[in-house]
């Protein structure tokens, strides 16, 4: 059996997600997949490969978190303080 981040690797390997599609995929919480992220990151490091990130983005104001370090869901738009976001996807490419 593959543990679960190997099984998000590759289904990140597949197809473009958000935390909330590959907690559904998996079975666990949304706060799992954030918790497992920075790991992947440095695996992926190790073997030669990267994980893209799409920033999130605010749907009021369209201001890009691009230079986010944390991986999970902002509260809030630090532009509009409105708090509707776009989730960020992730992709190996």
């Amino acid at each position: 059996m593959a543990t679960i981040r190997q099984k998000m690797i590759e289904l990140l390997r597949n197809e473009e997600l958000d935390a909330h599609d590959l907690s559904q995929i998996l079975s666990i919480r949304e706060k799992e997949v954030y918790e497992h992220l920075p790991h992947i990151v440095k695996s992926l490091e190790a073997a030669g490969e990267k994980l893209t990130i799409h920033p999130y983005v605010c749907l009021t104001c369209d201001y890009v978190f691009k230079d986010r370090s944390r991986l999970n869901r902002p509260g809030k738009c630090p532009r509009c303080k409105e708090g509707s976001i776009r989730m960020a996807t992730y992709e190996i490419l």
